[in-house]
């Protein structure tokens, strides 16, 4: 017999008592999901008018288990870490073959330094234990975002500032800063792959369907993408300088549409203003077609060559950040649209 989970069950609604409809559950269903007389099932109304059913138990919290080698990396065990995180494990233990506590001390500095809301409960020679807190409440998802992309933005605006004034101590915080932005990312793609599982972290995320947790997935990666291009051009700090005025004002002029083209991205997802989104998108193909003149003027320009390099670096730095704008405003055009009521045909004997 096929897997009970892998089919579909078509049931007749009956009635009981005169008026209250009522509808039997799949034994196989029942069973597998191990319900009992009197247990509880949630039920949640869908936008589409399809209800999910999912056992309503109180369970223990889930809990993953790393078993790192004695040759592994600290990269290699925060890589395996992250990625449970990610799938919304809410402990997760790391036991090491032996005592290693060089190794056990830079994952711990590596957990604080790009997750959000962990915990470490417990710890040994040998053992480290920690809980990921359920902080969606007091950080809803879209203020996650706002705020993610407000120092993505400030990065940019830096970045530019540091380079042009070569202010290396500026160029630093710039640096430390991109990893404020990576532990917000981490945590929004926690949320959202949390919400995609449960229906209940679904509503409480304040979005309507399923469909939405991939589009903000790809806003929240495209806002992280642009906060790394901020920090190239911030690493780019004390290699060279743009010292003649032509390079300096280049410059300054697309990074002030650039940025301007991300920051209107941002307030149109906010603000689901779909007219703004577009607007940003042929404004993009603009500052596009502007980095290629520029670009084209440089190669027959008769500037030193290191400094037309880093002119050409910056500019395309900028470039991906517009780049990463118009993929903004798609999502948010796509994300506006309706979802379509989902209808069921004739089901398969």
């Amino acid at each position: 017999m096929p897997n009970s989970m892998e089919q579909a069950y078509l049931r007749k609604i009956q009635m009981s008592g005169g008026s209250t409809l009522i509808v039997s559950l799949p034994k196989e269903w029942v069973k597998a999901v191990d319900l009992k007389k009197f247990d509880e099932v949630l039920m949640v109304p869908q936008p589409d008018n399809t209800l999910i059913l999912m056992p309503y138990k109180r369970s223990a919290p889930n809990e993953a288990c790393i078993e790192p080698s004695s040759r592994a990396t600290a990269d290699e065990v925060i890589r395996a870490y992250i990625s449970y995180y990610l799938a919304g494990y809410d402990a997760i233990r790391i036991r090491f073959e032996r005592p290693l506590p060089e190794l056990a001390q830079k994952v711990k500095d590596s957990i604080r330094r790009w997750l959000v809301g962990v915990e470490i409960v417990e710890e040994s020679s040998t053992d480290i234990v920690t809980m990921c807190l359920p902080i969606h409440a007091s950080l809803p998802l879209k203020s996650a975002i706002e705020r993610m992309g407000r120092i993505a933005s400030a990065m940019q605006k830096e970045s530019l500032k540091a380079l042009v004034e070569d202010d290396r101590s500026l160029a630093q915080e710039i640096i430390v800063r991109d990893d404020e932005v990576d532990r917000l990312y981490h945590f929004i793609v926690r949320q959202l792959n949390l919400a995609i599982s449960n229906p209940l972290t679904l509503v409480s995320l304040g979005l309507s369907s399923r469909q939405d947790c991939l589009g903000y997935m790809l806003v929240a990666k495209s806002i992280e993408r642009a906060a790394d291009h901020a920090l190239a051009i911030a690493e780019l700090v004390g290699a060279s300088k743009p010292h003649d005025f032509s390079s300096v004002g280049t410059i300054e002029e697309v990074g002030k549409l650039s940025n301007s083209l991300f920051e209107d991205a941002l307030s149109a997802l906010l603000k689901g203003d779909i007219r703004l989104a577009n607007d940003v998108i042929i404004r993009v193909y603009e500052l596009a077609k502007r980095v290629e003149d520029i670009e084209v003027q440089l190669l027959y320009s008769k500037r030193n060559v290191p400094l037309a390099i880093l002119v050409r670096s910056v500019l395309n730095n900028l470039k991906r950040i517009s780049e990463y704008s118009a993929d903004i405003s798609e999502m948010v055009v796509n994300i506006s649209v309706a979802k379509p009521r989902m209808t069921v045909g004739p089901l398969s004997p």
